[in-house]
């Protein structure tokens, strides 16, 4: 009887422990992935679309002079890097045709107090899916690049593209939940492009307010 009662001491004691390693295990890594002290970056994809309406996917980094004389071949209307930032899935878009990799060449500074687009409407239709990955690092759709992306080439990939109506209507932003403002609702008129700046969604005089609180506490 003895030894059947230690087993199940010993049994119940082990169960008991790797819960408990587990829980503490799962909110370790849980941390871990969330701080990135270099910024982190795995390249996928190029994408090419070509004027001629064909494309091509490159699933290895090339040089610019490479994608300049596919240019000479046939005219490239832009080209999109999909990519890993940090664990998080984005794209690139250029119109010329910058296939630089990484895209940044510094580390990316994260606002204190992150602002973006959480939700995004065309015409009442969801497409958050196929617009948030070219927010970029920034959140601002790579403005501070110099890129004004068209709204059908960021949607190249909605399996109704063809039937989207990209000239009338309206985009539609809702924002995370801003301090003071709560969530931040923007509507632009088509045909836009997509710009998305930091200060649309929120007063600037906030982020001073949320500084000196910071501060105090």
């Amino acid at each position: 009887m003895w030894p059947f009662y230690t087993v199940c001491s010993f049994g119940f004691f082990s169960y008991f422990v790797y819960k408990i390693f587990k829980k503490f295990y799962h909110l370790k890594i849980k941390i871990f992935d969330d701080i990135y002290l270099d910024d982190e970056y795995v390249f996928l994809c190029i994408k090419i679309k070509f004027e001629d309406g064909s494309d091509k996917q490159i699933s290895e980094e090339i040089l610019q002079e490479e994608i300049n004389e596919l240019h000479k071949k046939n005219a490239i209307k832009y080209t999109i890097i999909e990519y890993m930032f940090n664990g998080k899935f984005m794209k690139f878009l250029s119109y010329n045709r910058n296939v630089a990799f990484p895209i940044y060449t510094s580390n990316i500074i994260p606002q204190t107090y992150p602002y973006y687009p959480e939700t995004i409407l065309l015409n009442e239709e969801d497409i958050t899916c196929y617009i948030s990955p070219f927010l970029g690092p920034l959140c601002n759709f790579y403005l501070d690049k110099g890129v004004l992306m068209n709204l059908e080439d960021v949607l190249m990939d909605h399996p109704n593209i063809n039937n989207l109506d990209l000239k009338n209507g309206k985009l539609e932003f809702i924002s995370n939940e801003t301090p003071y403002e709560g969530k931040k609702h923007i509507i632009k008129e088509l045909p836009c492009r997509l710009i998305w700046k930091r200060h649309a969604a929120v007063d600037p005089r906030y982020d001073v307010i949320l500084d000196w609180n910071t501060k105090l506490n």
